[in-house]
């Protein structure tokens, strides 16, 4: 049992090793904190009672450690919120409903951009602060976007949007132009977007956006999704291919779509073309796939296997900064801020476009092709936000 003893006269504090205890049971619960909410702190009240307070995305945690203060002895008030907040509502789920949403760090506009999502991408709000939405996208990936990017739906209405005949936006970039023969914009639109189909006439699909605008695409420009993300599978000249097609694409730190890219968001856009939902950030998707042994020579890489770079720390720890696609025969093809746009460079350094410098932070390579489906480079097929 744990006993606090407090005098009268000084200011209460928590003891320092139940908070730290607190701290490792949601370390092991939440190993990355761009992908779970797990803010939990004690505190003591003026009455000298214990508090335990904060906020999670993750029931399982919250009840661990109430069930280890209960285990310990410890006397205490429960004030831990679990998310998603509740309203009367209900609207937990969300679609975006802009082009791409731009996904802040913080709910500010001058907050660094961490991520985007495009038109269509499901997401689940987790809480509201005034104009922002706390999401979270089918990879995991936490962010603040604005309200007004987002259509928010409740669990129904999130099921119907799973059961409609929607369609997936194939090509790099376009135009939504209004019905019939109108040439209004209604929105622009890029690779992976998903709309709903409402009718097909020869040459175009009448689409409905997640906040019900309604226009038109070229079918050429557009496959159904629910055949898609049943037969899709990434095949190595078809990812090869498409990294091509996004060449001088200019670099922007948190970019996720073929408008503008950052390193891995680049390379997560040439995977989800063929199903596959990667991790977000370069240091995450180093965690996913089967380890390519680059430490000899470069033979065994294949077209379609990621590269990664970056520095060791004193302890040996491996700190991923960068990613890109090796394409073959020593090339590999990535967003970097170096060229400020998609590009290629070479791993031989007898090659013009050899990076002498990026070839000396080599980290190491995965492979994602022919590896099981799971966290981190799941099939859209198994996410349940898609199905």
């Amino acid at each position: 049992m744990i006993i606090l003893f407090i005098s009268g006269c000084r200011p209460a504090e928590v003891p320092v090793s139940l908070q730290n205890e607190i701290d490792s049971i949601v370390f092991q619960h939440i190993p990355d904190k761009r992908e779970a909410v797990g803010d939990l702190k004690l505190e003591i009240l003026k009455d000298r009672s214990l508090l335990i307070k904060g906020e999670t995305s993750l029931a399982a945690l919250k009840a661990e450690i109430l069930e280890h203060l209960e285990q310990s002895g410890t006397t205490y008030t429960d004030s831990i919120k679990i998310l998603p907040e509740r309203s009367e509502t209900n609207k937990i789920w969300g679609i975006v409903s802009v082009s791409v949403a731009n996904l802040k760090k913080d709910p500010s506009h001058s907050s660094e951009l961490a991520s985007q999502a495009v038109m269509g991408t499901p997401v689940r709000i987790l809480k509201k602060e005034g104009s922002w939405l706390l999401i979270q996208t089918p990879d995991h990936y936490l962010g603040w976007t604005t309200r007004s990017s987002i259509s928010a739906i409740d669990e129904t209405e999130f099921q119907e949007w799973k059961e409609s005949d929607r369609l997936i936006y194939t090509s790099r970039t376009g135009d939504i132009l209004s019905e019939g023969s109108g040439k209004e914009v209604v929105s622009d639109v890029v690779t992976g977007s998903i709309l709903k189909r409402i009718s097909a006439g020869r040459d175009y699909y009448t689409v409905e956006l997640p906040d019900g605008r309604r226009g038109r695409i070229n079918r050429e420009d557009a496959a159904d999704f629910a055949h898609w993300s049943r037969t899709v599978a990434p095949e190595a000249d078809k990812l090869v291919s498409f990294a091509e097609s996004l060449a001088g694409i200019s670099y922007l730190w948190g970019g996720t779509s073929t408008k503008l890219l950052d390193c891995s968001g680049f390379v997560k856009i040439i995977y989800f073309t063929g199903g596959i939902i990667l991790a977000r950030d370069a240091s995450q998707q180093f965690r996913y796939g089967d380890d390519v042994d680059i430490s000899s020579s470069f033979e065994a890489l294949q077209p379609g296997d990621l590269l990664f770079f970056g520095s060791v720390n004193e302890k040996g720890e491996k700190r991923i900064t960068h990613t890109g696609m090796y394409i073959g025969d020593n090339e590999f093809i990535h967003s970097s801020v170096g060229s400020g746009m998609v590009a290629n460079n070479s791993l031989d350094p007898a090659s013009d476009n050899y990076d002498s410098y990026l070839v000396s932070i080599l980290q190491g390579a995965r492979r994602i092709l022919g590896t099981r489906s799971g966290k981190g480079l799941e099939h859209i097929s198994q996410n349940n936000w898609y199905k």
